[in-house]
């Protein structure tokens, strides 16, 4: 019997290119190894990405810069065993696969060696063959698997192409085998190896790729499934049962609203059926199209609201659900309902334009019925203002599907009153910024800067994950809101948890984000310029809103004063039929002067002049309003048990003041 013929091993770019294209090779798997340019880059296997939805998102990224129109995500929830994600973008050729191998680190993104490898467009290096920003740069987004698995296969295929490539993946950590490293130069780094074989395809115009994670790591796999809280409710139902006071009591911790249920401590295999330790509890019913289930998540989370103050996705949702949520904030989706700018003035908004100028207050746009922002601020601005985000300037749109839910933008827009007699609209501030950096030394500029934005006030943000600013680069965001809004010092917490913003950058700010795309350095120069444009942004905000609700408030008064004058006046008006039968009920009148309190007299009308009752007319108008309207009751009251009869006017003058002076002193 022959000996098996070992599988050939081929480093370097080209000598791998060449391998894969010769068609004697088909069906035959070359063995390589994955090197990267540094030890720095080669961390990656570390954990610079620290959660598994970290990874998803690098693909899903990936994918976009792969012009992929579908993206579709199966995780095998709630066991997590094996995930796949699938898309119908561009996929790679041999030269393309090659490349990303001997290259982590090292992207031919926004290159020009990229137009030779057909993942840009011939004429702009920044967009991708279909007109898309690149997301990715630094060349490492597709071994940000390596938080949720060793072990990955890689399934390629280009349009128009005979052959399909399949690559299996073996990732090494960087602290396992240190000798391994020997014979390398400094500026490598052995990362792993990877079998990779070319097939032949019978389908030509198929294109994209999968990529299988197989063998998930137990504590990536725990954290899908929220093992430790699970765990932990187990723990305490255990010492509910047993009377174990001191456990039961100390333990402070509810389920999740939502979950997508827990298998306990031993996971099935992925073809047997689950068997629950907690059933699922989903927003959604088992039929819900896809496409309208993210949509009934955030409104599960919003649902919250009446039994928390302020709903967080950790107590409204476990890890797997939070991470869905996660995922349509990061990646370039649709919102769950409309994007800001298309909101209308029956959404219930209130619109200001943002001033760029220190000191520049907002001004207020209005807005005709139906018209949308992005058309109320064209023609107040006379066409010089065009918010163009959200429009399809970035290329065609991309339909991401995990597990049968549609991604989409948890965002929502709806008009929440701050309290029961708060503002009676949300306030939607917009602006764009483009700063003349020509000024500026070329070294310490930073490239160009471009963004528009908005700050939507609302009376509850909900949940409180969604409150503060949001940075989306090339419509993506691998950051969460930032709480503290670019470290804005001003001590304004009541309103600045009521506030949600993003940024839509159109140039700029890249190569501020470090290199986890989950935080930024403060230190560069477009942060610095964000930051400010951003703070002087909110001291506008909450001026107006200042403005508004003091403005807000005296109207309620003066509403309560009318209100309580007509309350006040059908009281005054029971008491003299319950005093004086059928007979009408006198008018009463607090005149300006004592002239025109005897004309009214003579026409049959009880009136004292205003000076008879000094305090009437103190305080704010609301107040004066509430106490003309007691004095007048307080006539006719009198009036009504005969008490003014037989009394001279200065004798009536002088009892009403008295009267009304026990209630209020000059």
């Amino acid at each position: 019997m022959p000996a098996e013929e070992a599988i050939p091993v081929v480093q370097g770019e080209e000598q791998l290119s060449a391998y894969l294209r010769d068609d004697a090779n088909v069906g035959k798997p070359v063995s390589t190894r994955l090197s990267v340019n540094t030890r720095v880059i080669a961390r990656v296997t570390d954990g610079i990405y620290r959660l598994p939805g970290s990874a998803l998102r690098e693909l899903i990224a990936n994918a976009w810069d792969a012009d992929a129109q579908n993206v579709s995500i199966e995780t095998d929830a709630p066991r997590f065993s094996r995930i796949t994600i699938r898309d119908d973008g561009l996929g790679m050729s041999h030269n393309t696969l090659s490349h990303v191998i001997n290259s982590i680190g090292g992207s031919a993104k926004r290159r020009h060696e990229g137009q030779d490898l057909g993942i840009t467009a011939v004429d702009n290096a920044e967009r991708t063959p279909g007109g898309r920003p690149f997301i990715g740069k630094i060349g490492i987004g597709l071994f940000s698997v390596s938080q949720l698995t060793r072990r990955f296969t890689i399934v390629t295929k280009r349009k128009g192409e005979d052959y399909r490539l399949i690559a299996n993946v073996i990732l090494r950590q960087h602290s396992e085998d240190p000798e391994a490293d020997e014979g390398l130069d400094d500026d490598q780094y052995l990362s792993g190896k990877v079998e990779i074989v070319r097939e032949r395809a019978v389908d030509p115009d198929a294109h994209g790729t999968d990529i299988i994670l197989d063998a998930i790591k137990p504590a990536a796999r725990d954290t899908l499934r929220s093992a430790d809280r699970w765990r932990a409710l187990d723990d305490l139902k255990s010492a509910r049962t047993s009377g174990t006071g001191d456990t039961a009591t100390a333990v402070k911790l509810e389920p999740p609203a939502f979950h997508a249920g827990w298998l306990g401590s031993n996971v099935p295999a992925a073809d047997d059926v689950p068997t629950f330790t907690e059933t699922p509890r989903l927003p959604w019913d088992p039929g819900d199209d896809p496409s309208r289930r993210m949509a009934k998540l955030v409104a599960g989370v919003a649902d919250q609201f009446t039994r928390h103050n302020r709903p967080d996705l950790g107590t409204a949702l476990d890890y797997y659900l939070a991470m869905i949520w996660q995922l349509g904030l990061s990646v370039p989706v649709p919102y769950v309902e409309s994007h800001p700018f298309d909101l209308t003035a029956e959404d219930k908004i209130r619109l200001f334009w943002l001033g760029n100028r220190e000191r520049e207050q907002a001004t207020e746009v209005p807005m005709r019925p139906g018209e949308t922002v992005r058309q109320a601020v064209a023609r107040w601005s006379g066409g010089k203002h065009r918010l163009e985000d959200g429009v399809g300037a970035g290329g065609s749109p991309m339909r991401v599907v995990v597990d049968q839910i549609e991604l989409k933008r948890p965002i929502s827009f709806k008009y929440i009153s701050a309290s029961v007699r708060g503002l009676d609209r949300s306030i939607l501030m917009v602006g764009d910024y483009e700063p003349d950096l020509n000024r500026v030394p070329r070294d310490l500029r930073g490239g160009r800067l471009g963004f528009e934005a908005y700050l939507f006030w609302n009376g509850r943000i909900i949940p409180k994950e969604n409150n503060g600013v949001l940075v989306r680069i090339r419509g993506a965001s691998g950051a969460n809101f930032d709480e503290s809004f670019f470290k804005y010092q001003v001590s304004e917490q009541t309103r600045l948890r009521q506030i949600t913003s993003e940024l839509f950058v159109r140039e700029g700010l890249d190569a501020a984000l470090n290199i986890d795309r989950e935080s930024f350095n403060f230190a560069h120069p477009h942060v610095r310029l964000t930051s400010s444009w951003l703070h002087r942004a909110l001291r506008q905000l909450t001026n107006r809103h200042k403005e508004l609700s003091a403005k807000a408030l005296a109207d309620r008064k003066g509403q309560d004063a009318v209100e309580s004058r007509s309350r006040l006046g059908e009281f005054a008006d029971q008491v003299w039929r319950e005093e004086q039968g059928d007979e009408a009920p006198p008018d009463v009148e607090i005149a300006r002067d004592r002239a025109r309190a005897q004309a009214a007299r003579n026409d049959g009308i009880i009136a004292f002049p205003a000076a008879v009752l000094p305090q009437m007319s103190a305080g704010t108008t609301a107040e004066a309003i509430q106490r003309r309207a007691q004095a007048e009751a307080l006539l006719k009251v009198l009036a009504a048990f005969g008490i003014l009869e037989d009394r001279s006017i200065a004798e009536q003058e002088r009892l009403v003041r008295a009267i009304f002076s026990v209630f209020h002193q000059d």
